[in-house]
C-alpha cells in the first residue's frame, strides 16, 4: 500500500515497477525499465543531450552495451553501464532473464537486440524522458533523505587529474580543499525517472534480496572502500545468487 502525504502518495518499489510497466510509448517505457535495472542516473539512459546539459554527459548504452551469460544453470542478461559522476567507469550488471524471477529483463534484452553495435539504443535526452514519463507518476512522491550537496572546482580538479593516466581518472577522490559541501534536510520530490527509480532499485536490492553496501555500490556505481580496484565494479558475479530469491 502507498504511504500517504499531504502532497502526494508515497509508493513502494512494487508499485514503481507497476507506474513503469503504465509508460505508454515503448522507447520511453523501456528507457525506465533500463535504468531500474541499473538503478541508474538518467544520464546513464539517455545517449542524446539537451541544450541545457552543461555539467551532465549523456552515457546511455548503445547496441553492444549487453551480453548474456549463464550463472550455476541460469541465464544472465549482462548490462555494460558508463557510470555518471565517475568519467563513464564500466560497471556490469548482471540480471536473471527468467521472467519468473525478473519481469523486467527479457523486454530490456529484446529491445537491445534491435539495434546495431553502434546505434544508440535510448537516443533522446532526459527531458524528453520525463516528459514522456510525467503522466505515469503524476500524484506520487517519494522520501529524499538527508545529504551533503558537493560542490568540486572542475578546474582545479582537471588539473589535477591531467598529472596522472587518463584511465586512473575514474578512481581519483578531489582533495578536501577544492570541495564544499552544503547540507540538504530531509524532504519529498516529485517522482519521476531521474532520482526515483535509482532510489526504488536500491531499497528493493536491501529490502528483498539483502545485498550488503559493498554489493549495492558495486552494483549502483558508488565508490567502494577497495576504490584502487578499478575491476571491482565488473564482478556483478558477486551479487548474483541473491537475486535468484
Amino acid at each position: 500500500m502507498s504511504e500517504i502525504n499531504a502532497f502526494g502518495d508515497v509508493p513502494n518499489y512494487r508499485q514503481v515497477r507497476k507506474l513503469i510497466e503504465s509508460i505508454p510509448e515503448k522507447r520511453f517505457r523501456i528507457g525506465a525499465m533500463y535504468g531500474y535495472l541499473i538503478a541508474g542516473r538518467v544520464s546513464e539512459i539517455v545517449t542524446k543531450k539537451c541544450p541545457s546539459d552543461i555539467k551532465t554527459t549523456p552515457n546511455g548504452p548503445y547496441g553492444k552495451d549487453f551480453d548474456t551469460a549463464s550463472f550455476e544453470g541460469t541465464e544472465v542478461l549482462v548490462l555494460n553501464v558508463k557510470t555518471s559522476k565517475r568519467d563513464g567507469l564500466p560497471r556490469d550488471i548482471g540480471i536473471p532473464l527468467d521472467p519468473k524471477i525478473e519481469s523486467f529483463s527479457k523486454p530490456v534484452l529484446d529491445y537491445f537486440q534491435q539495434f546495431q553495435d553502434d546505434e544508440p539504443v535510448f537516443h533522446y535526452t532526459r527531458q524528453s524522458l520525463y516528459d514522456a514519463t510525467r503522466e505515469s507518476f503524476k500524484g506520487y512522491i517519494y522520501p529524499i533523505e538527508p545529504y551533503k550537496i558537493r560542490e568540486i572546482d572542475h578546474i582545479k580538479f582537471d588539473e589535477i587529474k591531467s598529472k596522472v593516466p587518463e584511465e586512473l581518472h575514474p578512481f581519483i577522490k578531489p582533495p578536501p580543499s577544492i570541495v564544499e559541501e552544503t547540507k540538504v534536510p530531509k524532504h519529498f520530490r516529485r517522482l519521476a525517472l531521474h532520482g526515483a527509480t535509482r532510489h526504488y532499485r536500491t531499497m528493493e536490492l536491501v529490502q528483498k534480496y539483502g545485498l550488503t553496501k559493498e554489493e549495492r555500490d558495486i552494483y549502483t556505481g558508488h565508490t567502494t572502500p577497495g576504490v584502487d580496484d578499478r575491476y571491482s565494479h565488473l564482478n556483478w558475479r558477486q551479487y548474483f545468487p541473491k537475486l535468484l530469491k
